[in-house]
């Protein structure tokens, strides 16, 4: 039972948080334009290795000083776990962001790594604790502008 929770855990602890990352030095246009793409709020669901899953909730935007942030939230067992973002990359269409959590007392790290076409984006992610580690695939979809749900 305790592996299942563990395995279960690291799955769902990649996907919520709060970062702010700046860039060293400013990209091209073209990368600018392309990494504009990830403002927005995205929902879809992350699944785990052993079939275990939930809801996945993405929210990016990007403030002043072309400083970009995250909001990330995941349910496990109907519950939405909090997380802290250790950091956020996002290059042209990839993203890449690192966060921990803790659940029922287990905490661990999780790094998701993705990439965005159109409204759509997906990849996968790979979480560690002190008893092991476990890895999965997530997917969302942009919400519409003005969409309440």
């Amino acid at each position: 039972m305790n592996k299942i929770l563990t395995t279960t855990l690291l799955a769902l602890g990649l996907f919520t948080g709060t970062a702010v990352v700046a860039a060293e030095t400013k990209p091209p246009a073209a990368a600018q334009a392309a990494a504009a793409n990830f403002v927005g709020e995205f929902v879809g669901e992350w699944q785990a290795e052993n079939g275990v899953g939930g809801v996945l909730k993405l929210v990016i935007k990007k403030g002043a000083d072309s400083v970009w942030a995250i909001d990330a939230s995941f349910t496990f067992e109907g519950a939405t776990v909090p997380t802290t973002t250790k950091s956020l990359k996002i290059e042209g269409n990839k993203l890449e962001t690192v966060f921990a959590w803790d659940v029922q007392g287990t905490s661990a790290s999780s790094k998701l790594v993705g990439e965005l076409k159109g409204d759509r984006m997906e990849g996968v992610y790979e979480s560690t604790t002190a008893e092991g580690a476990g890895k999965g695939k997530w997917q969302v979809t942009r919400k519409p502008a003005g969409d309440g749900r």
